[in-house]
């Protein structure tokens, strides 16, 4: 008699389909991570492609720039650092653009120029000109008395110091030169297809003088006024190299002026009948300094003392969500903005009791700007760093 046939064990039927089901599952997993992956690097990222007519293994020259007005720093701003591009496109990172800024890239027989770049978002290409040269005077007008007072025209400012800036007033070099005796200057070198051109122009007891450039206007003449000159010095402490700072006037980009060893400053270019706020640039975020003001008519003393730092989120009142691009600020102080998770430092701050105050703007699809506040109290102590100090801003 034949044996009996074994029969197969029976796949149970309610876990066949179950297989497939999270193979697909496992791929669909995976393929979102890597999507979310390659997404978080790209936020992170910025390419910079370049289009030139001319040989293109000349290598391009890159600085960096931070994207900020100059009312309380350095102008132009102090570069974030340098590359080299030797081919036509490059990608760069935080290291170089901390999520915006400025770029400067100059190449060998071309125009010198600028772009603004931001992480995350593409750059349009940045196309390579032959340089251009630029000519004009630089004068102070000599007034005469008939019926009111009339120029009678220009007298030559030689040795006077002029940029070309990338930006406006608040923007970065691109190239310099000074005048000649009769107050004539030759800039070249730069690309003159570009927008937002301009010239500073300063000159020892002249007030700081600004022209944007036109096409109307080939060789641009620029009328320096008298200006007036605040001396003064730093008291720093130990540890703190006042030669390694810089004192700004506040609102007047490009008027600064850099101490000595024994932090003696002398501040030119300050309009007549005029006492800006003093800042002290350069510090580390423990010190600080006294308020101060230009003062023309007697010699400044500035104190540096030491200060603390503010660290803290800014958060929806109601939903304690994070609230991002909010402005920060405590007294006169310069405002910061919050990151993506509504974070936020105040350095510099003096020691004392202080109420920390932020500002969330919301631009509705009509456009129409609604501003929320918050504010909150702290004591701060000198030499000390204060986390969590969160401010809470009512949207509602």
């Amino acid at each position: 008699m034949p044996a009996p046939r074994r029969r197969r064990p029976r796949a149970d039927a309610s876990t066949l389909p179950l297989r497939p089901i999270a193979i697909a599952l496992a791929l669909v997993g995976a393929a979102a991570a890597v999507f979310f992956v390659l997404r978080e690097q790209a936020r992170h990222r910025v390419t910079l492609v370049f289009e030139r007519n001319g040989p293109a293994s000349t290598p391009i020259e890159l600085t960096f720039f931070p994207d900020r007005l100059a009312f309380a720093a350095p102008s132009p701003p102090l570069p974030l650092g340098e590359c080299r591009v030797d081919g036509d496109s490059i990608t760069l990172g935080r290291d170089l653009v901390p999520e915006q800024g400025v770029v400067r890239y100059r190449a060998e027989g071309f125009g010198a120029g600028y772009a603004y770049v931001r992480l995350g978002e593409p750059a349009p290409p940045l196309r390579l000109r032959p340089p251009a040269t630029l000519r004009g005077r630089v004068g102070e007008p000599v007034a005469f008395w008939c019926y009111g007072w009339r120029c009678a025209g220009l007298r030559p400012v030689a040795g006077a110091e002029v940029l070309l800036m990338g930006g406006g007033e608040h923007g970065i070099e691109i190239v310099r030169t000074t005048t000649d005796a009769d107050g004539r200057f030759e800039l070249g070198g730069f690309d003159r297809g570009l927008d937002g051109l301009g010239l500073r122009v300063r000159a020892a007891g002249f007030e700081l003088a600004h022209a944007s450039l036109t096409t109307a206007e080939p060789e641009p003449v620029v009328a320096m006024q008298r200006g007036e000159v605040c001396r003064g010095a730093l008291a720093a402490p130990a540890g703190v190299d006042p030669s390694r700072l810089l004192v700004l006037a506040r609102g007047l980009p490009g008027v600064q002026a850099q101490p000595d060893a024994a932090g003696a400053f002398v501040l030119d270019h300050l309009p007549r009948d005029m006492t800006p706020r003093l800042i002290v640039a350069g510090l580390g975020p423990l010190w600080a300094h006294a308020p101060a003001r230009a003062n023309t008519k007697a010699p400044l003393r500035i104190e540096i003392v030491s200060a603390a730092v503010v660290r803290g989120r800014v958060l929806d009142s109601t939903s304690r969500a994070p609230l991002a691009g909010a402005l920060v600020q405590c007294g006169e102080q310069a405002a910061v903005r919050s990151d993506g998770d509504g974070r936020y430092e105040l350095p510099h701050q003096l020691p004392g009791d202080v109420e920390i105050e932020a500002q969330w703007d919301v631009v509705d699809p009509r456009r129409r700007r609604t501003s929320y506040f918050g504010r909150t109290a702290v004591r701060l102590t000198a030499g000390s760093t204060h986390e969590s100090v969160d401010i809470e801003v009512v949207t509602r």
